[in-house]
Parts: C-alpha cells; structure tokens; sequence
C-alpha cells in the first residue's frame, strides 16, 4: 500500500475486525453519520446511521448462537485494492473460503472529523460458474 492509501487500510482493517469479533462498541464507531449499505440477498439499499447499525444489530445477535469465537466470521479478505480519491477511499475484496457463492465487498470511507469512516458498504454474493 501507498502512504496514500495506510490511513484506508487501518480503517478497513479495524472494521473487519470489529465485526469478526462482533464487537459492537467498535463496529458502531466505525460507521459514519450517514451511511447506506447493500446486504447480500437483498434488492433494496438500507439507508441512515439507525437502518444500517438496526440491521446488523440483528446480524450481531444471531451469529454468536450458532458459532464458536471471537472471530466468529473468520474474516480473510483475498484480492484486497485500496483507492485514494481525495477525502474517499474505496476497499475492494473478496472472502472466497466460504462454501457457495463468493462474498464480493466494497467498502467506502469518507474523511469525517478527521478521520476515516465507513460511508457505504456493498456486499453481494456471486455465484461462481
């Protein structure tokens, strides 16, 4: 990574953590304060601070029932690229130890009183053929 591009890579990096911990105290600071997301299956943008934490609330909720951790997602980002534009960086990767689809992600960071947080999330799963 480029010196350009470090600030990104530590948010990103203290992001994925957070939520493969589940650790909600530090996913939450995370977020910017208006931020939208895409989740996989779904055909319809979350938007505002309130939906997107309310929706992963759930998520945060549920998985500790069913998996053994921290990590509970085992998060290990493959095919990472960092891009600078300005006061934005966009995180693009891939999460292909999953059985079906591949997890496709991309996240994007805004500089917000002065530091970087997570504007919009894109998660999708693509079939491989």
């Amino acid at each position: 990574m480029t010196d350009d591009t470090n600030e990104i890579q530590v948010a990103a990096e203290h992001f994925l953590r957070a939520l493969d911990n589940l650790d909600w105290g530090r996913f939450v600071a995370c977020w910017s304060a208006d931020p939208s997301a895409f989740y996989p299956g779904d055909d319809t943008r979350v938007d505002g601070r309130a939906a997107v934490l309310t929706r992963f609330r759930t998520m945060f909720e549920e998985i500790p029932l069913r998996a053994s951790g921290p990590p509970y997602l085992n998060l290990k980002p493959r095919n990472l690229r960092i891009n600078r534009y300005g006061e934005a960086g966009l995180v693009t990767f891939m999460i292909p130890d999953r059985p079906g689809p591949a997890p496709l992600r991309s996240l994007l960071f805004v500089r917000e009183a002065g530091a970087w947080k997570l504007v919009h999330l894109h998660a999708t799963n693509k079939v491989l053929v």
